[in-house]
């Protein structure tokens, strides 16, 4: 009877252990996803010293790997280069093939190298700067020459004696400011109105296409002994009048563009042929003369 009653009490024991265990587990992985929580918010943030500081608290709550990558990418941002290098090598310890091992690689391959120059830096003595050489004596100017100047009797003046004035002088005129072209106008409406021709000419040409191809419709009907569309009749009529019309035009607007052409072209021309041609004298001390200018 007795090792039946504690037979008994020791499996409500292990039952109650086992509730406890796992009520415990349950707590551990609500705090871990909790902190959890934080740490992603800092991370989004740009807090990263903060980030780490909760993926650490989720790590103590539920030893889960990847808060070790979490931790290292953590560090790593936040300047701490000997930290996320630790966790770096943690986390491929616990997980030797994870899918971003080459980045992991490259990764610890830069933190090594920082931190090596970091503890270069730290143990090399700071570089003594070297003296400055001693001043030189600097050399005295000599005082400059004392000439005498135009001034009143017994006054010197120092430096270049001023030069005398000069009577007044008539300089040379400044060449006239080149006029506007007189044909431009005329070569520019010309072009425009030639290419307007153009346009009318190709506007003639698919109004005939139209006309001839309203005549093939007309033709086949008659052949084939049905009825033809008295719209259609009237629509070859009509590009065939627009045809004529528009083609007669863009001759008349392409001789006129090439005569427009031609006159503002023959007036450049007799522009540029006749030029201004300016005289005047120049008058100074000691010389006399004259200026000649041609301007084309």
């Amino acid at each position: 009877m007795t090792a039946r009653v504690s037979c008994a009490a020791l499996f409500v024991l292990l039952v109650l252990s086992t509730l406890d265990a796992g009520r415990a587990h349950a707590e551990d992985v609500a705090a871990a996803r909790e902190h959890y929580k934080k740490g992603t918010t800092y991370y989004d943030l740009g807090k990263y010293a903060d980030a780490a500081r909760e993926f650490e608290a989720a790590y103590e709550a539920k030893n889960d790997a990847a808060f070790l990558f979490n931790l290292a990418q953590s560090y790593r941002l936040a300047g701490d280069s000997e930290r996320a290098l630790h966790f770096y090598r943690t986390y491929l310890r616990y997980v030797p093939r994870p899918p971003n091992r080459a980045d992991i690689e490259e990764q610890i391959k830069t933190l090594e190298q920082k931190v090596a120059e970091k503890q270069s830096a730290a143990t090399t003595p700071p570089a003594t700067a070297p003296l400055p050489p001693p001043p030189t004596a600097t050399p005295t100017a000599p005082p400059p020459p004392i000439v005498s100047g135009p001034g009143a009797p017994g006054t010197v003046t120092t430096g270049p004696a001023p030069a005398p004035p000069l009577p007044n002088e008539t300089a040379a005129p400044t060449p006239p400011p080149v006029g506007p072209d007189p044909g431009r106008g005329y070569r520019m409406a010309g072009m425009i109105t030639a290419g307007a021709g153009a346009v009318m000419i190709v506007i003639g040409a698919v109004e005939g296409a139209r006309a001839r191809s309203a005549a093939k419709d007309v033709e086949q009907a008659a052949m084939d002994g049905t009825p033809f569309d008295p719209d259609v009749e009237s629509r070859g009529k009509s590009a065939e009048k627009a045809q004529w019309w528009l083609l007669g035009l863009g001759a008349v607007a392409g001789a006129a563009g090439a005569g427009l052409w031609y006159y503002g072209h023959h007036l450049t021309a007799e522009a540029r042929a006749s030029g201004t041609v300016s005289f005047a004298p120049v008058l100074g001390p000691g010389r006399t003369g004259a200026v000649l200018q041609v301007t084309f």
